[in-house]
C-alpha cells in the first residue's frame, strides 16, 4: 500500500494546478515554436501528396484517404529510422492497400511526398 500511497502523492504534486500553469508559461514559446515548425512541414508534405493525386488523377472524394496515408508516415518518420521505419510503411502501405487505394499512388506519395525510400526485401 505504500506504494500506491506514494504514487498517489507524487500524482497530487504533479498536477498542482498552478504548477502546472507556472510550467506550462516557461514552456510555451519552445512549444508554439516547435508547433509551428512542424504544421509548416506538414503542410509542405501535404501538398507535395496532392501533387501526387492530382497526376494520378485520384478522384477528389479519396484525397482524404490517401493524405491520412501521408500523415500517417510523417507520424512514423518522427519515431522510427532506419530498418524500423521502412517495416512500419511498409505495414501501412499494406494497411491502405488493404482498404482499396492503389499501391502505386500510395508508393509515389512515399517516395516523392515524403522521400522516404521503400524497403528493402
Amino acid at each position: 500500500m505504500a506504494d500506491v500511497t506514494k504514487r498517489i502523492e507524487r500524482w497530487r504534486i504533479k498536477t498542482e494546478p498552478d504548477e502546472v500553469c507556472a510550467r506550462l508559461k516557461r514552456l510555451r514559446p519552445s512549444m508554439e515554436n516547435r508547433q509551428e515548425n512542424q504544421q509548416k512541414l506538414l503542410v509542405e508534405i501535404e501538398t507535395k501528396a496532392k501533387q501526387v493525386l492530382d497526376s494520378a488523377n485520384v478522384p477528389t472524394m479519396l484525397y482524404p484517404f490517401y493524405l491520412n496515408f501521408a500523415r500517417e508516415i510523417y507520424a512514423r518518420r518522427r519515431r522510427f529510422s532506419g530498418p524500423s521505419l521502412a517495416r512500419e510503411i511498409a505495414v501501412l502501405l499494406e494497411k491502405w492497400v488493404g482498404r482499396t487505394l492503389e499501391r502505386k499512388v500510395l508508393e509515389r506519395i512515399r517516395d516523392e511526398a515524403l522521400s522516404v525510400p521503400a524497403p528493402e526485401p
